[in-house]
């Protein structure tokens, strides 16, 4: 077994899909350091964040630098729609941390287009509704077939309902344990969805 120092939490899932709920509970549970673009946006601009993606996202990859460089165990947000947190898994890789993938999903991206105007109305960032279900599709694809497979673990949570996620599977790489085969199964559904919907798009 390996003796990881430290630890990169991923907390994923695709856009409104209570990734900042489990980050949440992970973050006082384990006392860790947190890179989130959107909580950088707020703190540079309140009120306003969707203004300043690109001044949010320097400040972001400073920060992650400083971690890596004092050797911190910390936690990220990702769609695992895009490439920078491939980036990340790598460097930390290098840096022989211990890599654990917490993977927030729904039953339907329509639920997640709800929760976004929810947040937006809340005074949260928008996302637009194509950009949502193009990523939610593809998110739930690489998470199965790509990043469960390049992490040390990683555990599968449902989080539609109003009380907390529900743990559905968890394991390393292809062997896993069933903790709730009805939701599994639901996810299995909608994997098999997404590799069809992701030709589409």
């Amino acid at each position: 077994m390996k003796n990881n120092k430290n630890v990169l939490y991923i907390i994923a899932g695709a856009n409104g899909s209570g990734k900042s709920t489990l980050a949440n509970v992970l973050l006082k549970e384990k006392n860790l350091k947190f890179l989130n673009a959107d909580e950088i946006a707020k703190e540079i601009a309140p009120g306003a964040i969707n203004s300043v993606p690109i001044s949010a996202g320097k400040v972001y990859f400073q920060r992650l630098n400083v971690f890596f460089k004092n050797n911190y165990s910390f936690a990220v947000e990702s769609t695992l729609s895009g490439n920078n947190i491939l980036r990340i898994i790598k460097q930390a890789r290098k840096q022989n941390y211990k890599i654990i993938l917490i993977y927030s999903f729904l039953k339907d991206c329509t639920v997640c287009i709800e929760r976004v105007k929810k947040r937006v109305k809340n005074g949260g960032h928008n996302v637009p509704e194509e950009d949502i279900v193009r990523r939610y599709y593809k998110s739930v694809v690489k998470f199965w077939y790509n990043y469960k497979n390049i992490v040390d673990e990683w555990t599968l949570f449902y989080n539609g309902y109003d009380y907390a996620p529900v743990v559905v599977t968890f394991g390393a790489g292809d062997n896993f344990e069933i903790i709730n085969e009805e939701l599994y199964k639901n996810f299995i559904n909608k994997l098999n969805i997404a590799e069809e919907k992701i030709n589409e798009l």
